[in-house]
This record gives structure tokens, sequence and C-alpha cells, in this order.
């Protein structure tokens, strides 16, 4: 089979184009450009311009038009919030980053990066979009970090492959790719009970959030507790930014009940938490894990070299990045879903040097 990029190019011009099409140069003109010339191109009229210019091999200069005709060849562009910490080298989203680019086969294949506001209504205001939804220079995206659902709409209206990491919302056709991060905290409650302990505290995230990778954190420490038969007491259960600050906050709190309440294992809502609440306990005089344990979610890279090392749960972000390379380039070529659509994948137990049973 000959792809667009490996048959040998001519020259065709929008005439040939419009008549292949059964449609006005007019159509083929305004929809290749992206211009809108007073007439409205039906998606009837697109699907006919696009399947002309396939059968005609036409390659336009225009990257933008050639990932209109083309989108299996058109580059992925990977989107996070502008909030999030140092963007892209971020150690969670430059992983399934990786994964992206680790999983390209083609040379045509190209990756563009880009940051949206997490406060801009992008449906009143398109002019705001991020570039390469803008100019068409993308065709496929991979969106990662919080969700700004105006931008998904506007995505699931353009019709363009489109899949997210990380995080799930229920609306039509939106499809993502997430750890199982409700396992990932029952398997550390479970973890944490099998070694001893029975007053747990869990240092989460703000208050009433309503982010799906908190919330399935929650419910799965809920659900875990449930299943050894252990309460969660509200004075053990600490909400916050997660900030150091805070973070440490919550660690005195905890550390100053009485002592038959005080909390022998502290599990937190990610390794950054957790090596920050190892570093504030050792601060107090508090031994790390003889006489406290630490546990956090995600296994990033500092997890291992923090001392002591953090007993966590892996996720497997890269992992992710590469289905997510895999559901939009499939998109492509089969069309987006019309239900919402979840991928969940498994996560497994690290061990390591800040858990241990608790002293006698």
């Amino acid at each position: 089979m000959i792809t667009p990029s490996e048959a040998p190019a001519k020259s065709v011009t929008m005439t040939e184009i419009a008549r292949h099409a059964g449609v006005s140069v007019a159509a083929v003109s305004s929809f290749l450009n992206n211009r809108n010339y007073g007439i409205r191109v039906s998606e009837g009229t697109q699907q006919r311009i696009v399947a002309a210019c396939r059968k005609l091999n036409y390659q336009p200069k225009s990257q933008a038009a050639r990932a209109r005709i083309h989108p299996q060849l058109g580059a992925v562009c990977f989107m996070v919030n502008s909030r999030t910490p140092d963007g892209a080298q971020n150690h969670y989203f430059g992983r399934m980053l990786a994964g992206v680019m680790g999983a390209m086969k083609q040379s045509e294949q190209q990756v563009t990066y880009a940051l949206y506001d997490l406060d801009t209504d992008y449906v009143r205001h398109p002019e705001r979009l991020p570039l390469p939804l803008r100019d068409e220079s993308a065709s496929k995206f991979v969106v990662a970090s919080a969700p700004n659902p105006s931008l998904v709409q506007h995505l699931l209206a353009s019709g363009r492959p489109f899949v997210y990491l990380g995080q799930h919302l229920e609306m039509p056709g939106f499809l993502s790719i997430c750890p199982d991060y409700a396992e990932a905290s029952r398997l550390a409650v479970h973890h944490l009970y099998g070694l001893g302990h029975r007053n747990i505290a869990f240092i989460t995230g703000p208050f009433g959030s309503t982010l799906y990778n908190q919330t399935e954190i929650e419910r799965g420490f809920a659900q875990g507790m449930r299943e050894v038969g252990l309460t969660l007491l509200p004075h053990l259960l600490c909400h916050g930014n997660l900030a150091t600050e805070e973070v440490s906050a919550a660690v005195d709190y905890c550390m100053a009940q009485e002592q038959a309440v005080r909390p022998t294992a502290l599990f937190c809502f990610h390794d950054t938490a957790a090596i920050c609440a190892a570093g504030r306990l050792q601060a107090r005089g508090f031994r790390v894990p003889d006489e406290v344990s630490v546990m956090g979610l995600n296994d990033e890279a500092g997890a291992a070299t923090s001392h002591p090392a953090i007993t966590t749960i892996h996720f497997p972000l890269e992992e992710m990045g590469r289905a997510g390379l895999a559901e939009v380039e499939r998109q492509a070529l089969e069309g987006r879903p019309a239900a919402s659509g979840k991928i969940v994948l498994p996560v497994r137990l690290v061990e390591r040097a800040s858990c241990a049973a608790p002293a006698a």
C-alpha cells in the first residue's frame, strides 16, 4: 500500500479537486485554508473534498491543510495547563510525554507542545486557543493535567483526534487513559495494615476537589480502610494544597495527637508530599520508619533517592503516553468515539525503606 508520503507528488489544482468532489472551488478553498468566505462547508462536503484530495494525491504546502487531508500524518500536540509546575519538565507529565515520543515510529511524525489556561472560556474566545489549535499546525491532541472544560468542549466539537491522560470527564466522546487510582490507594492501605499499622493518617489534596484523580484516590483509601476493618478518624484526614508548608503543618497536627490515636503511618497523595512529610518528621526527631512509616503515590524519581527511599505505588505514566499516541492515531484513521470512555491501566506496589512495622 502506498502512503500519501510515498506516492509520487503531482501538481493538482483546486479546480480539479472541486470537479472530483462535485463541489465549488470556493468550498475547497474555504475548507483547505480554514477561511470563512461566506459559505458553510458542511461535514459531508468536507468528507468529499478530503476523499478527492486523497484520490488525486494532493500534497498542500500548508501543514494545516495537509493535516486536514491526512490526519494520520499530522503533528501530535501535547498540552498541559499553564499552572503546572515546570510544564512538560514536571516529572509526572514529562514521563507521559516521553511515552508519546518514544512510541513514534514514522520519521514524518512530530510532537508539538502547548500550554492552555484554566480560566479562559475558549468556547466564547476561540481567538485565545493555544496556537496549534488556532493555526491547525497539529491534527491530534494528547492532553494532561487539570482540565479546562471549555477547551475539552472545543476539541470535542472540532472532531479532532483527542485523548486525555490522567483525568476523566463524563462527556460524550471524551476518552481518557488513567492509572487505577482507587486501586493504588487501596493497595497502600493494605500494605500498611499488613505491616501492623492501625492508626493511618492520610494527607490529601484540597477539600471538596472534584478532580478525578483525587476523588478516585480518596475513594480507594476509604474502600481499603473498610476492607481491613479500620475507621477513618477525622483527625487523621488532612486536606490541603500539598505545598511544603501545608504538608509540614499536617504532619505537626497529626503528631500532636495523644499517643493512643497518634498515627504510626502517614499516607500521602503523591511522593513529593511523602518526601516532605518524612523530612518534617525527621526534623522533629521522629525516626522514619522506626517510629513512623511514610508512603506516597506515583513513584517519582526523587522517591528512590530520598532518605529514606519512599515506599510508593508505581503509576504507568510512560505506558499512558504510548497508549495515548496509539489512541489518537487510531482515531485519525477510524474516527472519534461517540460515547464517553475510560482506559484504566494497572498499578503496582514499590517497597522501599520508608515503611516498616510499628514500634512495639
